[in-house]
């Protein structure tokens, strides 16, 4: 459901807030550059605010002075932790709204980096981007989420602002660090007007289509160090152990950003200045030539599609859950294969596949209403103690069913079946699992390919007792119209 159905309202195209589909996460991220430009008088001054913010959470680690038992430090601690701005529905995982945002041991990081920063610059911390090159684990969704939520009093005036014009009805409900006070230094919530979600229980918050983006992080810890190789001077190469001409990893290459950014902060700022002074582009919402904003409505009619012609999926009897998961993928293998769905997972003029994310987003839109009509719990991206599997069922203990999906195309391909989905399996003590592979061209779904997947889930599943990882190969190669048949 997306919020304009939520409210009856239309989305109109002189519109200027997003429309967000509120069961799952869309993949696009608040853009902090992108705010800072703005001239709405709703969001003057919002660099200001981060330098203020963070000029508390630095002050509280000087005044610490390294002590983490310190009543300053853990206040700081209480400041860097960032929950899951769930009113959003934005981020890049496009799993649950219900997501797990930036917990204690990521904000021990960030003030261990605001110390380091301390002792060697005097200048406040003026964008939060600055931390993905100190801190591991801050990807882009997750800077996202920190300015959210140090921005949400922002986003909630914003919010009942388009509800006044539109004459969108809210309610009175309490909103998750909706505040923040500098004198005493903490997060406050607050009893607001918003619309509700019927997904969360909580509130809706909307943002301007102009806010936001879809490209990767532009400042990393690996952007950082390619930046910097070819500006740091051979002294500090030396220090860093790095060999001139030495090819690199991107993990090695975000090891040494880190140890360069704790090595030389200054450094890092000025980086972080120079990225900040590059043009910056909203996601074009409208024209959506990634489908990273219409995968919902395609998801759906696929449902609708197969609901037609197969009915509805009845409930799984005890003992066939793995198979009546079995058959989600065969009903959307269908819907792909026999179908006009497939041009769905093509861009526009079926030049290029689309991303993988976006494949599983359809798949999930269509899945979703079987699961809801037979009471089977679904989830996307959930993390099961070694990553975040793509879908997790489940219908009590008992029943339970992991689904893993990789583009035939990726060079992990056979690593997936191997060992990526073997661990979520061991992790959640869960037999069945599925590993479901997508083709776009007569290569990807070679015989020798398929022969390799196969063989390697048929390996694993012998090699244990009661496991069935089984593949699945669903070819979304272009059709031709059935009157050319």
């Amino acid at each position: 459901m997306r919020f304009s159905e939520l409210v009856s309202v239309e989305h109109r195209e002189d519109d200027d807030w997003f429309n967000p589909v509120l069961t799952e996460d869309t993949p696009l991220y608040v853009d902090p550059f992108l705010v800072f430009e703005d001239d709405d008088t709703l969001f003057a001054g919002a660099q200001a605010q981060i330098v203020s913010f963070f000029g508390i959470c630095r002050d509280l680690v000087r005044r610490a002075g390294g002590d983490t038992a310190s009543p300053h430090w853990k206040k700081a601690l209480r400041l860097l932790t960032f929950p899951e701005p769930k009113e959003f529905a934005l981020g890049l995982s496009m799993g649950s709204p219900n997501g797990a945002g930036t917990g204690g041991d990521l904000a021990a990081l960030m003030a261990d980096a605001l110390e380091v920063m301390t002792r060697a610059v005097e200048r406040g911390v003026s964008y939060v981007d600055v931390f993905a090159v100190f801190v591991p684990g801050l990807g882009v969704d997750r800077i996202s989420d920190m300015f959210c939520n140090i921005m949400k009093a922002r986003f909630i005036a914003y919010t009942q602002r388009i509800c006044a014009e539109r004459g969108i009805g809210t309610e009175v409900m309490t909103v998750r660090n909706a505040a923040w006070q500098a004198s005493a230094g903490r997060w406050s919530d607050a009893r607001v007007a918003l619309p509700r979600s019927p997904v969360t229980g909580g509130g809706v918050l909307l943002t301007p289509e102009r806010f936001l983006q879809d490209i990767p992080q532009r400042v990393t810890a690996n952007g950082f160090w390619d930046w910097a190789d070819a500006r740091i001077g051979m002294e500090l190469r030396a220090d860093l152990n790095y060999a001139i001409g030495e090819e690199l990893s991107r993990a090695e290459k975000r090891e040494l950003g880190r140890r360069l950014a704790r090595r030389s902060p200054d450094t890092a700022f000025e980086y972080v200045d120079a990225e900040a002074e590059r043009e910056h582009q909203p996601y074009d919402v409208r024209t959506d030539p990634d489908l990273l904003v219409g995968w919902f409505e395609p998801g759906r009619a696929a449902a609708r599609i197969d609901t037609a012609e197969n009915g509805v999926l009845p409930q799984p009897a005890d003992g066939e859950f793995c198979t009546w998961v079995g058959n989600l993928i065969d009903r959307f293998t269908h819907v792909v294969e026999d179908t006009d769905v497939w041009r769905v997972l093509w861009n526009d003029d079926l030049t290029k596949p689309r991303q993988e994310k976006i494949v599983q987003a359809v798949a999930a839109a269509m899945w979703i209403e079987s699961c809801r009509a037979a009471g089977v719990d679904f989830s996307r991206e959930t993390n099961v103690g070694r990553g975040p599997v793509d879908f997790k069922f489940s219908a009590g203990w008992q029943q339970r069913a992991l689904i893993e999906v990789k583009l035939a195309r990726s060079t992990k391909l056979i690593q997936g079946a191997a060992a990526q989905l073997p661990q979520y399996l061991r992790s959640e003590q869960i037999q069945c699992g599925y590993y479901v592979c997508i083709g776009f061209t007569d290569d990807e779904l070679s015989e020798e390919r398929i022969a390799r997947v196969t063989e390697t889930c048929e390996t694993l599943s012998g090699q244990t007792p009661g496991w069935t990882m089984a593949p699945r190969f669903i070819d979304a190669r272009p059709k031709k119209s059935a009157s050319k048949l």
